[in-house]
């Protein structure tokens, strides 16, 4: 009777606290396993800027609700190279991005303590150069300027006009072409030459009309 009462007594006090220090445990280890997700590292606006453009790397995770009050310190890192200390800010920017800027990246996040940490999956930049960019009036034609080998289609040429006679305005205007000005210069003398020519035509036909006037051809006959 006094054993089995000694028995009872014991488990009475031993149980609780085996319960107790059982439950600390499972909540320490659910603590430290379920404490934060891995972190994901983001490029915004994108992982492929262009060169020149303002990029943010952004390393996302958070707290659970036990450890809420908790902080989580943040590091980056690129091609096995720190870029930043330890710090509390989970984002890192590129004011300027350039081709020297691709590479791999990566961030940790980890506790104050160090007691848990943890990598982000690596995430690819590729910094677009000038060649790499497409250039906008390739996309829109209209914005092209056109080359001097290509000329706006032209109007079907309407009637030909007469050729104006020379002038002394023309002479002047030809007379930085000196080929030009010779050939103006001797058809100004062929047609001189015509006008002596239809001059003496002009008294020749005089003389044969007046020779040939009625009255004329009688005294002749006589």
């Amino acid at each position: 009777m006094k054993l089995s009462c000694v028995l009872m007594a014991w488990a009475l006090s031993v149980c609780p606290a085996v319960l107790l220090a059982t439950q600390m445990l499972l909540a320490t280890a659910g603590c430290h396993a379920e404490l934060f997700p891995a972190p994901v590292l983001k490029a915004l606006p994108s992982s492929e800027p262009q060169e020149g453009d303002s990029v943010t790397l952004s390393c996302q995770t958070k707290l659970s609700l036990q450890r809420s009050a908790s902080r989580l310190l943040f590091s980056f890192y690129k091609d096995g190279r720190s870029l930043s200390i330890r710090g509390i800010s989970a984002e890192l920017q590129i004011p300027k991005a350039s081709e020297e800027h691709s590479g791999s990246y990566w961030c940790e996040a980890a506790t104050e303590d160090r007691q848990v940490w943890k990598q982000s999956p690596q995430l690819e930049i590729r910094v677009q150069g000038p060649l790499n960019s497409v250039d906008s009036s390739i996309l829109n034609p209209a914005l092209q300027k056109p080359t001097a080998s290509e000329t706006p289609p032209m109007e079907p040429p309407g009637p030909l006009r007469p050729p104006p006679a020379p002038s002394a305005e023309h002479l002047r205007v030809s007379s930085s072409d000196p080929h030009l000005l010779h050939q103006i210069q001797m058809l100004l003398k062929q047609m001189q030459d015509v006008k002596v020519l239809l001059g003496h035509l002009v008294v020749e036909l005089r003389e044969l009309t007046v020779y040939l006037k009625p009255g004329i051809t009688k005294v002749a006959d006589k």
